[in-house]
């Protein structure tokens, strides 16, 4: 019974604070309801996240130019600044619920439901793939989207518009990512769905996409809309994840 695919569920929790939004990640990571989660959201006010190796004082210059808060996330890679766009974070137990049990395949599933999401948006996206690295250990302070992997997407221009990490512990994998609608301040020369698409594309407009592509393509039609329980707001609440 235990290899029975169980019910995706899908937690649509909008706009919050930086370390909320870090603090409810690792709530669902390590909740005592283990079922699948996918969780859509974004940021306010807008943030700067750090990878979780990176000196934050590498950073802090950039971000009070901006007025950005700063904060951590739990997983590697670049920094990242978070302001018009959708996040999407997984919490699942790999190998169980279509969740693949090998971190790269993990990578090409997830990322091929995002590709077939946002093209039917008009935003054309693909695998850097070729010659570049599987992974990136980012320079000290060094932003996301300025480095490639084998495994982001671009647009038909080069530009990174998707990239995403994961974090697996105890059993269990933490896989979010981030997708700019419109471009970052910090990094203007990346890409965004917008750009892609060549219009504007709007969060809910995304979501929705992100929702129907996952029911079809990753949770065999069993996503169901869900909220967090009592015990995982409260842990979100406490904010300790991701606070400086």
């Amino acid at each position: 019974m235990g290899d029975v695919p169980r019910p995706w569920r899908l937690l649509r929790t909008g706009f919050d604070a930086p370390v909320w939004n870090l603090s409810c990640d690792e709530a669902l990571l390590r909740s005592e309801d283990d079922r699948p989660a996918l969780r859509l959201y974004g940021w306010r006010p807008a943030a700067l996240s750090l990878g979780r190796f990176q000196p934050a004082e590498a950073f802090t210059e950039r971000a009070r130019a901006l007025g950005l808060e700063v904060v951590r996330r739990q997983t590697g890679g670049g920094a990242i600044h978070h302001d018009d766009e959708l996040t999407f974070s997984i919490a699942a137990t790999p190998g169980r619920d279509g969740y693949p049990a090998d971190t790269v395949a993990a990578y090409d599933a997830v990322h091929a439901v995002l590709c077939r999401a946002l093209a039917g948006l008009g935003a054309e996206l693909h695998p850097r793939g070729g010659d570049a690295p599987l992974s990136v250990r980012p320079r000290a302070a060094s932003m996301c989207f300025e480095d490639h992997t084998a495994l982001d997407l671009l647009d038909e221009a080069g530009r990174k518009v998707v990239g995403s990490a994961q974090r697996r512990t105890g059993g269990r994998v933490l896989h979010h990512g981030s997708i700019p609608l419109t471009v970052p301040a910090l990094t203007p020369e990346v890409g965004s769905v917008s750009r892609a698409a060549g219009r504007a594309v709007g969060w809910d407009e995304v979501a929705d996409a992100l929702e129907a592509a996952f029911r079809e393509g990753f949770c065999g039609g069993a996503l169901e809309p869900d909220a967090l329980s009592a015990a995982e707001s409260a842990a979100a609440g406490s904010g300790i994840t991701g606070r400086l």
